[in-house]
């Protein structure tokens, strides 16, 4: 089964805002073969700087788009694959953007090797693995605690059992940020977990401080409070905590997990799958979590395509927990077309081979750059 064509389709919102909201644009990659079979998968990156990656032409050795390297190679050989890429953008790579966009052909192989063996992706990781996940609510903070309760009231009404909220407001006062988290436990009650995405808003002193005043609402993680890459701070923190500290979703290489959950230390970390070299990334930063005695559990602030593929990759886990992207984005709600049925805190997984997402073609239409 041969890769005939690797196309990059890049969609924009007419506006894009200056805010952490990364469904306001995004990067599919579509994988074609000779004997019809196609797989999709997403990119979470700088979108026009990645699309370059696949799409650049052949060049002197180690400076390959992607395209270049993988057409003409066996789709079934996704390990093969993934060191040619990895081989032919040696000058550019390993890390950043080149991971990125290598990201996106990876979670495409897998999506085809599902269909060509007639299973969901999870099936192909572990036979045990299971039909649903526990799935959180994630969205960023409103612009004032006040407006918090509103849509708090709405995830309770929708069924969630655990949401997250992130970025600014929250950062420079220690007051606003402390209301707006006892705004949040207020309108969720005691019976859903609250998550807390501090946006790397702080050093690891601030940090603790704020844990002190976020502690009496019963917060189940607060995510990536420091520089993603302070892996001394996150020690200090994660030492100290009271509350569990996540992070890690910046990251693109094993071996940078590696030091953030050997040394940093950490007690969840959060792979995200556009990211890290797709599913099979995610695999083995997996591998280092159990090792480390951490939760891994996807950074998933996307469109369905990646649900689709962290949650079939978290469905292996011992302890299975996707993100669930609330943003309004149409992107992220109406580009992939999927099965997945969200109900009573759960996203119910298909059924059908690969990854069981198409592409709304009047949304493609509709947003993209050529």
């Amino acid at each position: 089964m041969i890769i005939t064509k690797v196309e990059a389709l890049h969609l924009r919102l007419p506006e894009v805002k200056e805010v952490a909201d990364g469904t306001q644009d995004c990067l599919i990659v579509r994988v074609e073969t000779d004997n019809g079979l196609t797989g999709l998968g997403e990119v979470v990156s700088c979108s026009y700087v990645a699309r370059a990656v696949i799409e650049a032409p052949r060049s002197a050795p180690f400076r390959h788009g992607l395209a270049e390297i993988v057409t003409g190679m066996d789709a079934t050989d996704i390990d093969g694959i993934r060191e040619a890429m990895i081989f032919g953008t040696a000058w550019y790579g390993p890390g950043g953007v080149a991971r990125q966009a290598m990201s996106g052909i990876d979670m495409a192989l897998w999506d085809i090797r599902g269909k060509a063996e007639g299973k969901p992706v999870r099936k192909l990781l572990s036979e045990n693995a299971v039909d649903s996940v526990p799935a959180y609510a994630s969205v960023l903070w409103p612009e004032r605690p006040e407006l918090v309760g509103e849509s708090a009231r709405a995830f309770l009404e929708q069924g969630y059992r655990a949401v997250k909220y992130g970025w600014a407001p929250m950062g420079p006062d220690a007051d606003v940020d402390e209301a707006l988290v006892a705004s949040a436990r207020d309108a969720l009650g005691d019976g859903v977990d609250l998550m807390v995405d501090a946006g790397r808003a702080w050093n690891a002193e601030t940090a603790l401080g704020r844990v002190e005043r976020f502690a009496p609402y019963n917060v189940f993680w607060l995510e990536e409070p420091l520089h993603p890459f302070d892996v001394a701070g996150y020690r200090e923190l994660s030492e100290h905590s009271s509350i569990p500290i996540a992070g890690g979703e910046a990251m693109t290489l094993v071996e940078e997990y590696a030091d953030l959950l050997q040394n940093g230390k950490i007690h969840f970390v959060q792979p995200d799958l556009g990211r890290v070299g797709g599913i099979s990334g995610g695999l083995a930063i997996e591998a280092l979590a159990k090792e480390a005695g951490a939760r891994a559990v996807p950074h998933a602030f996307g469109t369905g395509i990646l649900l689709s593929a962290s949650a079939n990759w978290a469905a292996v886990s011992d302890q299975p927990l996707t993100e669930y992207t609330r943003a309004p984005s149409p992107l992220a709600q109406n580009l992939a077309q999927h099965e997945m049925v969200f109900n009573d805190g759960e996203l119910h997984l298909s059924d059908a081979p690969g990854l069981a997402v198409s592409l709304n073609e009047d949304v493609v239409n509709q947003y993209r750059i050529v």
